[in-house]
């Protein structure tokens, strides 16, 4: 089920992020996965009987592979404890894990999305190479922050405040790999056949780099108050 006071202060998360600075989505972004994993860990305390089963969920579908946003759709994933597909068969782009995890995931994609977005029009009138590289360069960065900021917290723990206890880092690992281990059971059971799209190609460097520091433009210190053939994602 659904944990919907997580999701609320996810919306909230999100709400007080959503600024002129576009750049804040990205740092919603990560608080978010920090909480998320918060509560995965809570859940976990509670004893097997409370955890929740894997399961998929379609984020969108498109009629070809859209390189950044399943690259942003890859970050978010791996920060979240899911695992990030995209079907060859019917254009699904999906979420596999937790169906709170999932639903979390779903919400920072179509924030993040638009934000990249928003950053691209800026460049409007460039060519479509110089947008497209653009769009693959900031979702690149930003799949980077996503997935460093779970590193981080496996190497470092949760730092404790007014609410909670501070969280050593074995225990984040272990929440992880747990995870990571149930999916994996989960893609046998079903009989996923998972290949691994080659990386994407842009014709304009310029808008490449661009784009990579427009998403690379984040105060990480900031705070806020708050049978099936299926395309996996593949490294940039």
């Amino acid at each position: 089920m659904v944990n919907n006071s997580l999701l609320e202060k996810i919306n909230k998360l999100l709400a007080l992020a959503n600024s002129p600075n576009e750049n804040e989505a990205a740092l919603a972004a990560e608080k978010a996965t920090e909480l998320l994993t918060k509560y995965n860990l809570t859940i976990a305390d509670l004893g097997p009987g409370e955890e929740e089963d894997v399961t998929t969920g379609t984020v969108e579908t498109t009629s070809r592979y859209v390189a950044w946003k399943m690259l942003i759709l890859a970050g978010i994933a791996t920060a979240n404890g899911c695992r990030a597909m995209r079907s060859k068969n019917n254009g699904n782009m999906t979420l596999i894990g937790m169906q709170t995890n999932i639903t979390v995931s779903q919400r920072l994609y179509e924030y993040l999305t638009k934000a990249v977005e928003r950053l691209a029009k800026r460049h409007k009138g460039k060519g479509r190479a110089f947008l497209h590289a653009f769009r693959v360069g900031c979702a690149t960065r930003l799949r980077h922050r996503l997935e460093q900021r779970r590193k981080d917290m496996e190497e470092e723990g949760i730092a404790g405040n007014s609410e909670s206890s501070p969280t050593p880092a074995i225990v984040v690992r272990s929440m992880f790999e747990k995870n990571d281990l149930a999916i994996e059971e989960y893609l046998i059971n079903e009989g996923f056949k998972v290949k691994t799209q080659r990386a994407e190609q842009v014709s304009s460097e310029q808008g490449y780099f661009s784009g990579y520091k427009a998403g690379d433009r984040i105060n990480l210190n900031q705070e806020q108050d708050t049978g099936k053939t299926i395309k996996q994602l593949r490294e940039i």
